[in-house]
């Protein structure tokens, strides 16, 4: 399995893979891609923004729509300017040949709310490809 590049992740999206709808050149890393908060879920409520407060569960929708090629998958990690205000991140892999936005968990465990607006960047997704196809995409 090899991760995927900044070169790799900007050829791909260029061709409408990977992050079909709203890939933003700036959200591209080294080894990545930052994901951005599209819709704020607190207490069932979805909001386009807001204050989490302390020891919150809260859902968070991204705005790239991916369309990820049969053999490649993802993973998510919270990124650490949240981590280091206590915020936990409950991710699965994301599976080769997904196609959709992504609906992320999080647990805000520190001590004073933060804001999080739509267009922010909350988490990051690596993406590797496969060392061969799987015998069932998504």
């Amino acid at each position: 399995m090899a991760t995927l590049s900044d070169r790799d992740i900007i050829a791909l999206s260029t061709k409408g893979e990977l992050i079909a709808e709203e890939f933003k050149d700036e959200s591209v890393t080294p080894n990545g891609y930052d994901l951005r908060a599209a819709v704020l879920r607190i207490d069932g409520e979805d909001l386009d923004g807001g204050v989490v407060p302390p020891n919150k569960h809260f859902l968070v929708a991204t705005l790239e729509y991916l369309k990820l090629p049969e053999d490649v998958m993802g993973q998510i990690w919270v990124r650490s300017s949240y981590a280091r205000r206590g915020v936990i991140g409950s991710f699965g892999a994301v599976d080769a040949g997904y196609h959709g936005t992504l609906t992320l968990s999080f647990f805000h465990s520190g001590t004073e709310g933060f804001s999080i607006n739509r267009g922010d960047r909350i988490a990051q997704i690596v993406f590797h490809r496969m060392e061969s196809l799987p015998e069932k995409s998504y």
